[in-house]
This record gives structure tokens, C-alpha cells and sequence, in this order.
């Protein structure tokens, strides 16, 4: 607590929202929709903790006593909170008085470790997923496996390796139409002191002997799959909203949308057949997940082909471009008493 403040007293607000990040465009969307809907919530970002802020969790001995959060502005009864939504917080560190530079990654490691230890103890609705075993969430290997099991098509002759004997077999098998991605997500490495996204590639001839330096690096390779159009599938709880991207209107976003062209490539709402949408919402809770965004192909023969799902994949840009009220969806599930994640 800074020097001179008074003591704040403890915030014994019941079915409070916690939201977990440093306040980006997504949080100011679905915070609005929250003060619509009357709710208490409070933004905490964990790079405060614990230069900024403290917590506390105490024991008796029939077990946890006493959950705290204290910021220069609340004490927050963890106890009361109902439901919590993580969205790309950033982790724990040192505060500035802390110079020495081993102290400092100790410091972090023990505050990042002490912050999951805390999470996982809280027994409330979690978006998008109560954060035990996350890393499986963003591995793209799990998630094909398990699309497949679902009933999702997926891409034929996908290859994930770091052998580089394995590469031109599989150009071969693609019949010279292959792409190659990270493993990821978010697939991403600093460059230069910048992050760089790691993008879908085309992989042509002249490109294969380049490729033979994946044997430092696993790496994705799958056929390349016709498209009619792309979608971008956001879930939420229950409820999905599909958005159709004109992705092969543009050379910019022919080989992968997420590059961007806007004025060519248009988004618009984009109705499911209903298996496809009830699978979206099995794969998402067979990870654990009630939020998630999944990226399909739609073949000119009429196949959804499943890529990928990001637990907590982006969604503004959807929302602008199709007025789909996915942050409303958001602010009625975490408000909503009667969904619960186990």
C-alpha cells in the first residue's frame, strides 16, 4: 500500500466478475456491456503483482481460510468472485527497486508460480478455461487429434517434423500444393527486439532445400486446401457466431487472411450447418473451454476443413465487421449464475 493511504476497506461485493488483463480494446467492449448489465467487476493486471499490488491466501486447518486481492484503489474478496476471464494478461514482475537482474527473474518466477497456485484453488466460472493444464490448449498437434475424433475433417497429409527427409515426400504426396506453419499458438518470435508473427506459407520447389533447416525447429507442413471462403468461428458458451472472410478476393490474404485486406476481403455473418456448430461447441468443452475461435476452409465442394482453434483468439475485428454482439455474448456468460466449468 502506497506510504500515507488509509486502509481500504474489504470489498465484500458478491458475484463480482474478475477480469484478468492489462485493458485491451476486448475488455473495454465487454466491460460496457457489463455496466449495462449492472454487474461488479474489476480489471487486475497481473504485471502489477506484486510491485503493485498483494494477495494473500491463508489456511486453517480445514483448509483455505481467506483469499485476498489488495490494489492502491480495492480489497477484493477473492471468495466472492463468481467468475473470472483471463484475456492475454500480462505475467508477474519485479517492482523497479529491484535492480539486480537474477532477483528480478526469481522474483517473477515465484510470483508466476504463486498466481497459478491461487487460480487454480478458485472454484468459479472461468473464461476461457480454468487455467490447469492451458499449455494443451494452444497446441495445434492436441488439436487436430481431437478434431478428428469429434468428426471434423481435417487436412489430409499433414506432417509435423523436424526430420528434413520428411519434406519432400510430403511435397510430393501434396502434389506440389503444401503450406508449412509453426506448431504454436500464438506462433510468434522476436526478431530485430520486435515480435513477429509466424504466418501460413506456401512452400514452392525453389523453397525445399531452404526448409532443410527445420531440423532445427519442428514444423507443420499440410496440404494446401482449396477455398471457397474462409471462417472465423468465435464460441461462447454455448452460443457461436461464424463470420464468412472472402479471403481469395485479395492476393494479400489469399494464403492466410490474417494478413488483412479489408476492403477486398469481406467479412459478413455466416450461418453453420447445425453438426458443424454443435461440434464448435464440443471442442470447446472437451478442452475445457467455454470460449474459443476456430478457423475452417470452405472447399468449393462444400467441405468444412478444420485448422485450428486459439483459446483466446481475437475477436474485435469479427464484431466491427459484421456487427455480430460477441461482446455482449461474453458479458452474459460471465453474469450468467447457471454456467459453471468443472
Amino acid at each position: 500500500m502506497p506510504a500515507g493511504s488509509r486502509p481500504l476497506a474489504l470489498d465484500v461485493a458478491i458475484d463480482m466478475i474478475l477480469i484478468l488483463s492489462e485493458n485491451d480494446d476486448h475488455v473495454g467492449l465487454v466491460t460496457e456491456s457489463l455496466k449495462e448489465l449492472g454487474a461488479d467487476f474489476y480489471v487486475f493486471n497481473p504485471a502489477d503483482f506484486p510491485a503493485n499490488a498483494s494477495l494473500t491466501i491463508a489456511f486453517d486447518r480445514r483448509g483455505i481460510s481467506r483469499r485476498l486481492l489488495r490494489t492502491s484503489v480495492r480489497v477484493i474478496d477473492l471468495d466472492q468472485v463468481s467468475a473470472v476471464w483471463v484475456r492475454r494478461p500480462r505475467r508477474p514482475q519485479a517492482a523497479e527497486e529491484v535492480h539486480n537482474e537474477e532477483q528480478r527473474q526469481w522474483i517473477a518466477l515465484e510470483s508466476r508460480e504463486f498466481l497459478d497456485g491461487l487460480w487454480q484453488t478458485m472454484d468459479c466460472l472461468w473464461v476461457p478455461g480454468r487455467p490447469r493444464h492451458t499449455h494443451f490448449r494452444y497446441n495445434k498437434i492436441y488439436h487436430l487429434g481431437l478434431a478428428a475424433k469429434l468428426g471434423f475433417t481435417i487436412p489430409d497429409h499433414t506432417v509435423m517434423t523436424n526430420d528434413s527427409d520428411e519434406i519432400l515426400p510430403a511435397y510430393t504426396e501434396s502434389c506440389g500444393r503444401m503450406v508449412s506453419k509453426g506448431v504454436y499458438l500464438p506462433a510468434s518470435a522476436i526478431r530485430d527486439g520486435e515480435q513477429h508473427v509466424a504466418r501460413t506459407h506456401f512452400v514452392h520447389r525453389r523453397d525445399l532445400a531452404a526448409y532443410r533447416s527445420v531440423r532445427f525447429v519442428p514444423t507443420i507442413f499440410q496440404n494446401s486446401i482449396p477455398k471457397k471462403i474462409e471462417l472465423r468461428v468465435t464460441v461462447v458458451g454455448s452460443r457461436v457466431f461464424a463470420a464468412a472472410i472472402d479471403s481469395q478476393a485479395s492476393r494479400v490474404t489469399r494464403d492466410d487472411w490474417r494478413r488483412f485486406d479489408n476492403d477486398r476481403s469481406v467479412y459478413r455473418e455466416y450461418r453453420l450447418p447445425l453438426e458443424v456448430e454443435k461440434r464448435c461447441v464440443r471442442l470447446t468443452q472437451a478442452l475445457g473451454l467455454c470460449f474459443g475461435t476456430i478457423d475452417f476452409i470452405l472447399t468449393p465442394q462444400g467441405e468444412y476443413v478444420f485448422l485450428e482453434i486459439n483459446p483466446n483468439g481475437g475477436w474485435t475485428f469479427v464484431q466491427e465487421l459484421t456487427n455480430m454482439a460477441i461482446a455482449t455474448a461474453i458479458a452474459d456468460l460471465l453474469t450468467s449464475a447457471s454456467v459453471r466449468t468443472a
